[in-house]
C-alpha cells in the first residue's frame, strides 16, 4: 500500500523534527544540492517539511541551509564572462589595460626628450603625476552614492574612457608643438600643461580600472561557493592578453630606444586615442548592469563605510593586502643589475621577456582555477614570497661568489620568480570578493587601490633612496668585480630578501578560506581603532613621499641620501 508524504507542522509554524527512533540513521538524509535553486519557488514554504514514508527521506527547508554563508553572496545567478551579455565588460577591461600600459610606454620619449627635464626632475614629476591616483577611494564613494542614468559602473566607465581620450589628445597636440621646437625654447607653462594632460589621461585610466574591477567582483559574488572565483580567472586572462597587446604596440611605435622612437610621439598618441575610444560603442551597447533609482548622500555612505571598515574581516583583509604588497614590491634593482651584468647578459628582447612573463602568469592563473580555488588562501599566497626569495638566494650566492655564472641559470631563476607575479594578481580580487558588502563595492575597491597606490609611490620614491642597492657597495668595485664588492652585493641582496620575507607576516591577518572569511564577517565583531590606523597609514606614507619628491625638485635638497643624492657637503 502506497502512502502519501505527510506534511508535519507545529502550532508555532516551526517544522517538527523527523520521527525519532532508538537509533538514528543519517544515511537517508541528503545535503542541499550545489545545483539546486538558491531560493524556493511559490510551492515551497519555509515552515513545510516533507517526510516520504516509503523512502524515509527527510527534506530540510531553506531555514536549515544558510545560503548567505554557503551559497552566492548576492542574487543574479552565475555568469560566464565570455558571452554576448558581457562583451561590454570585456571591451572595457581591454580599453582600461591597453590605454594605461600603452600610455606609460609612449610617455618615455616625452619625459626623456621633449619636456627637457633633468633626471631628478623627471623622477619627481613621475611620482607627482601618481599622486592624484590616490583619489580612487573618493571616486568609488561617488560612484556608489550617485548612479548616473541608473548605473554605478557603466556610466563612470564611459566618463573614464572619454577623460582618458581627452587627456591623450591634448598631450598629442602639445607633443606635436614640442617636436617643432628646440629644447632651450620650451616654456615652463607648456611643460606644466603637458603634465596636467598626462594627469588627466592617467586619472581617466584609473576610473576605468576601478569600474571594471568592481564590476568583476560584483559578478563573482553571484557565483556559488564552489565556483566563486571562476569569472575572476576569465577577467585576469583578458587583462593579461590586453597587457601583452599594449607591450606589442609600444614596441611597434617606440622601440627599445625612447630617445629615438620609430614613430613620432604625437602620431603614437593619436593612434592611442583611437584605441581608447574604439571599445566605447561595445561598452554602451553590451555592458550589463543592474539599475539603481535612488541616490545616497556621501555623508551617509561615508558613515556606513566608516563602520564597515571596523569589521574585523574587513580591516584584517586590508592589513594583509598592505603588508603583503609593501614587502614584496621592495627590490634593490641596482644590486640585481650587478648580478645580471656578472652573468654576462648585455641585452634582452622586450617582447621575449614579456612573452615569458605572460606565459608563466597564465599558467599560475590556470593552476589556481583548477587546484587552489577551493583550497586554503594562506597556502596559495605563501607561494609568492617563496618563489621571489628562494631562487634568487641561490642565484645571488652562486653568482656573487663566482661559483656559477651562467646565463641559462639566470633565466631559470627569472622565470621561476614570475610565479610570484602571477600570485600577486589575485591579491586585490579573491579576498575582497568575500568581504565587500552590497552598496559599498566601489568605495571598498577604491580604498584598496588607494592603499596599493600609496605603497607603490612610497616604494618608487625610495627606489633611489632608502631602497637603493648601491648604498651598500662601491660602483667602481662592482665594475672591477672585486672580492669586497661581491660580498657587499651579496649582503645587500640578502637584506632585500629578508625584507621580502616579512610579507609572510601578512598571512596572519588573512582568513584561511572563503567560509572562514564569511564566519569572521558575521561573528568577528568590530575594532573601533581600525579606521584611524588605516587613515594614519595613508597620511604618513603620502606626506613622506610628497616631501621626498619636493626635495628632488630643489637642487639644495636633492643631494640628501634620502632623496637619492650622494650626500651634501
Amino acid at each position: 500500500m502506497n502512502m502519501q508524504p505527510v506534511i508535519v507542522r507545529t502550532a508555532g509554524g516551526v517544522p517538527a523534527p523527523p520521527p525519532s527512533s532508538s537509533k538514528m540513521d543519517f544515511n537517508p538524509f541528503e545535503s542541499p544540492s550545489m545545483n539546486a535553486q538558491q531560493f524556493p519557488d511559490e510551492k515551497t514554504t519555509h515552515d513545510t517539511l516533507e517526510l516520504d514514508m516509503n523512502s524515509s527521506r527527510f527534506v530540510a527547508g531553506d531555514q536549515f541551509y544558510n545560503h548567505e554563508m554557503y551559497g552566492s553572496l548576492r542574487k543574479g545567478g552565475e555568469v560566464n564572462l565570455f558571452t554576448k551579455r558581457f562583451i561590454g565588460l570585456i571591451a572595457g577591461t581591454c580599453s582600461s589595460v591597453i590605454s594605461y600600459s600603452a600610455l606609460q610606454g609612449c610617455l618615455k620619449p616625452v619625459m626623456q626628450t621633449q619636456l627637457g627635464l633633468t633626471l631628478a626632475e623627471k623622477t619627481a614629476v613621475e611620482r607627482l603625476i601618481e599622486m592624484p591616483m590616490l583619489l580612487s577611494f573618493v571616486i568609488g564613494l561617488i560612484a556608489d552614492c550617485y548612479p548616473i542614468r541608473g548605473t554605478r559602473r557603466k556610466s563612470y566607465m564611459i566618463i573614464g574612457v572619454l577623460m582618458n581620450a581627452f587627456g591623450v589628445l591634448g598631450l598629442a597636440a602639445l607633443t606635436a608643438h614640442f617636436e617643432s621646437l628646440e629644447v632651450r625654447e620650451r616654456k615652463t607653462p607648456l611643460v606644466v600643461l603637458a603634465i596636467i594632460t598626462i594627469t588627466i589621461a592617467s586619472f581617466g585610466c584609473l576610473i576605468t580600472y576601478l569600474c571594471v574591477h568592481t564590476r568583476t567582483i560584483e559578478l563573482s559574488q553571484q557565483e556559488s561557493l564552489r565556483r566563486r572565483g571562476a569569472i575572476q580567472v576569465s577577467y585576469l586572462i583578458v587583462r593579461r592578453v590586453a597587457g601583452y597587446v599594449a607591450t606589442a604596440y609600444t614596441q611597434l611605435v617606440i622601440g627599445n630606444d625612447p630617445t629615438n622612437p620609430k614613430l613620432s610621439v604625437y602620431k603614437s598618441m593619436l593612434v592611442l586615442v583611437a584605441i581608447c575610444v574604439a571599445p566605447l560603442p561595445l561598452i554602451m551597447r553590451y555592458w550589463y548592469e543592474e539599475t539603481y533609482s535612488l541616490a545616497t548622500t556621501m555623508g551617509t555612505r561615508a558613515r556606513i563605510f566608516w563602520k564597515v571598515i571596523q569589521q574585523k574581516a574587513v580591516w584584517r583583509t586590508l592589513a594583509f593586502i598592505c603588508c603583503y604588497t609593501l614587502f614584496l614590491t621592495i627590490k634593490f634593482f641596482n644590486s640585481m643589475a650587478v648580478v645580471k651584468s656578472w652573468t654576462g647578459i648585455t641585452g634582452e628582447s622586450v617582447m621575449g621577456q614579456r612573452t615569458a612573463l605572460e606565459t608563466v602568469i597564465f599558467g599560475v592563473i590556470l593552476v589556481w582555477r583548477f587546484f587552489f580555488m577551493n583550497r586554503p588562501w594562506r597556502t596559495f599566497f605563501a607561494i609568492a614570497p617563496f618563489f621571489q626569495i628562494v631562487p634568487w638566494v641561490f642565484l645571488a650566492v652562486f653568482v656573487c661568489r663566482n661559483i656559477m655564472r651562467s646565463v641559462y641559470f639566470y633565466y631559470v631563476v627569472i622565470y621561476l620568480s614570475y610565479i610570484a607575479d602571477g600570485v600577486m594578481a589575485f591579491v586585490n580580487l579573491v579576498p575582497l570578493t568575500e568581504i565587500i558588502q552590497e552598496g559599498s563595492e566601489g568605495v571598498t575597491v577604491g580604498l584598496v587601490l588607494t592603499l596599493q597606490r600609496v605603497i607603490g609611490i612610497f616604494v618608487n620614491t625610495n627606489s633611489n633612496g632608502l631602497f637603493k642597492g648601491a648604498n651598500f657597495y662601491s660602483l667602481d668595485g662592482a665594475k672591477k668585480d672585486t672580492n669586497d664588492a661581491r660580498w657587499d652585493v651579496l649582503v645587500s641582496l640578502l637584506l632585500n630578501y629578508g625584507i621580502n620575507a616579512l610579507a609572510l607576516v601578512g598571512l596572519i591577518f588573512l582568513p584561511n578560506q572563503k567560509l572562514d572569511a564569511q564566519q569572521l564577517r558575521m561573528y568577528g565583531g568590530f575594532t573601533k581603532g581600525a579606521t584611524v590606523v588605516i587613515i594614519s597609514f595613508v597620511v604618513a606614507f603620502v606626506l613622506y613621499s610628497l616631501s621626498v619628491n619636493i626635495m628632488l625638485l630643489n637642487s639644495a635638497w636633492s643631494c640628501y641620501r634620502i632623496a637619492g643624492g650622494n650626500g651634501c657637503s
